[in-house]
């Protein structure tokens, strides 16, 4: 049987253990501007407006890189606006020294930029809880694909098992691609899963986690 040390928790960080004010929709729309002028849109508004904003960057990537590096300095302004009032969750710290008081082994897999990331675990004193943290500068494709995932597990050998804990649609996708259980937290349930995300359990805050066994079927 599996025990908590067998077992890595990957956490996503915007709105589950950090609370950000970035403007994800209008950050979209920002980006779609972009692809409109530059006569690279392959879709409607309405469409583009339901993918991913690293999907959005690389129709961008894919016409020009140009294009591609003045999208992500979009994004990156919006984190760096977004970031600046962040709050970390009332509840993280808490929770995260219980489940390692566990044992569990603990990760961070986010899609913003590092720099900003580490800044802002540092000023929430949340950095010594983490094994792993891989934001987008470390990882080769940014969710909803899984390859954070993989970076994470490739760099805790031994671990036998690992749970993805998010609040949105890639989240649960990433889980989904790399084949492991993903918990969601807060009020998108309902569009995550018109998204396809797969959840084995939905929490509405962080102190609920403490209630699962994340030992089971590992």
């Amino acid at each position: 049987m599996a025990e908590p040390r067998d077992i890595v928790l990957i956490f996503d960080l915007d709105n589950t253990l950090i609370h950000s004010t970035i403007d994800f929709l209008g950050l979209r729309h920002r980006l779609i501007d972009l692809l409109m002028s530059a006569g690279a849109a392959p879709a409607p508004r309405e469409v583009l407006i339901r993918e991913a904003i690293p999907r959005l960057v690389a129709l961008g990537e894919a016409v020009d890189p140009a294009l591609g590096h003045a999208m992500w300095e979009i994004v990156a302004e919006a984190e760096q606006l977004g970031l600046a009032h962040a709050r970390a969750d009332d509840q993280a710290a808490g929770v995260l020294r219980a489940l390692r008081a566990r044992g569990h082994r603990l990760a961070v897999l986010t899609n913003n930029a590092r720099a900003g990331v580490l800044a802002k675990l540092d000023e929430f004193a949340l950095t010594p809880f983490f094994d792993v943290i891989a934001t987008r500068n470390d990882v080769e494709a940014l969710k909803p694909s899984a390859a954070g995932i993989h970076f994470v597990l490739d760099r805790l050998p031994g671990v036998r098992g690992a749970w993805l804990i998010g609040d949105a649609w890639i989240d649960g996708l990433a889980a989904r691609e790399a084949a492991i259980p993903f918990v969601g937290i807060g009020p998108r349930q309902t569009v995550a899963l018109e998204r396809g995300a797969e959840p084995q359990a939905w929490i509405a805050e962080l102190r609920e986690l403490l209630d699962l066994d994340f030992t089971r079927g590992a």
